[in-house]
């Protein structure tokens, strides 16, 4: 089932890491401090039980109650915001090829930051990035889940005249907020650059280079969801900017603080009064 090929794919990138890794598991090399700091004792049970609950969540919102003839002859277009109502005027001969079109980048997406391991920096600490990029995913799909199930806006094609009404009345036609397959490309994307940029301090300002390609494949996903007629842009808006926000956070929250500061402010009194200011950096 498409909405389920990700996850096949995330496995298969789990896959490809343990393989290159294993090509490199003869050289024997110091080993530079750790980027992040990871509990895998904690983090890779409540990932893996995170993604048990997404199957019964991924089958409850899709099978939300479907829209009725009536409700379909009561939707009126003009109800929607205007910028959002270009979603609804696509061609629906193109749709299942855009929908086609916009799984592929997503698959092709997911597994990307498994080139990661070729940097020689990253490589030695693939399995910490492993769970964290599980971790990643984890949590983009839980907000999503849930909030696909509180909202029950309608999907672009069924306002669409050209679609047939069997169609509009199937399963699925109540979780257009927000687009899952934006939000899961733009944390695989966002992740790669935002891990790439952390081994790589020495890059400065230039990571903001690697920020901006990391739109670039969401923003096609979004394309193609408007096309198929799957979601508003709206949706694909804030589906970019969830999934940016899980690819940048949970590594950011894990990352190692190497330059820690003291800052004391003490009073004192005796046989002379005063203040004692102290900063130091460790």
């Amino acid at each position: 089932m498409r909405r389920y090929r990700w996850i096949t794919q995330f496995f298969i990138a789990i896959l490809t890491l343990c393989m290159v890794q294993s090509s490199y598991g003869q050289k024997k090399e110091p080993k530079p401090p750790s980027v992040y700091k990871v509990n895998k004792k904690v983090e890779i049970p409540i990932t893996i039980g995170l993604f048990i609950i997404h199957s019964f969540g991924f089958n409850y919102i899709n099978d939300k109650p479907r829209l009725t003839e009536y409700e379909v002859s009561q939707l009126d277009v003009n109800d929607i915001w205007k910028f959002d109502r270009i979603a609804t005027q696509q061609d629906a001969d193109f749709s299942n090829q855009a929908n086609e079109i916009s799984d592929y980048i997503l698959n092709a997406s997911v597994i990307l930051p498994a080139l990661l391991v070729i940097d020689n920096k990253i490589r030695k600490d693939w399995f910490d990035l492993l769970v964290l990029y599980g971790e990643t995913h984890a949590i983009n799909t839980s907000v999503y889940i849930t909030t696909a199930a509180l909202a029950d806006r309608i999907r672009p094609f069924v306002y669409n005249e050209e679609v047939a009404l069997n169609e509009k009345m199937g399963h699925g036609t109540k979780i257009s907020f927000y687009s899952g397959h934006v939000s899961t490309t733009a944390s695989a994307s966002f992740f790669m650059a935002k891990v790439y940029s952390d081994y790589h301090p020495e890059i400065g300002n230039k990571k903001f280079w690697l920020f901006g390609a990391a739109l670039i494949p969401p923003i096609a996903v979004g394309y193609y969801r408007i096309k198929a007629m799957k979601h508003f842009p709206t949706d694909v808006i804030t589906g970019i900017a969830i999934g940016a926000a899980a690819g940048i956070l949970v590594p950011e929250l894990h990352k190692i603080k190497k330059d820690k500061s003291d800052f004391s402010f003490i009073p004192f009194a005796g046989g002379m009064s005063g203040l004692k200011v102290r900063y130091s950096i460790r």
